[in-house]
């Protein structure tokens, strides 16, 4: 039996969806239920802590390697 599944192409909303979710922001009504599965998940995935991202940090900048 082959169980291999070709992955699909995501939607522009299901990444837009899945960039809030790393970065903290809220979802974005607008977008498409499928979009709402990918930012729930996501925020399940990373722990109960994931809506309260601290986005104040600031990042030292890194010289280039070459």
């Amino acid at each position: 039996m082959d169980t291999t599944l070709t992955p699909r192409q995501i939607t522009h909303d299901e990444k837009k969806a899945a960039e809030a979710a790393f970065a903290g922001r809220p979802f974005n009504p607008k977008w498409s239920d499928a979009a709402r599965i990918v930012y729930d998940g996501l925020l399940a995935a990373m722990g109960k802590d994931a809506r309260a991202v601290d986005t104040d940090d600031e990042f030292e900048p890194v010289e280039p390697l070459a």
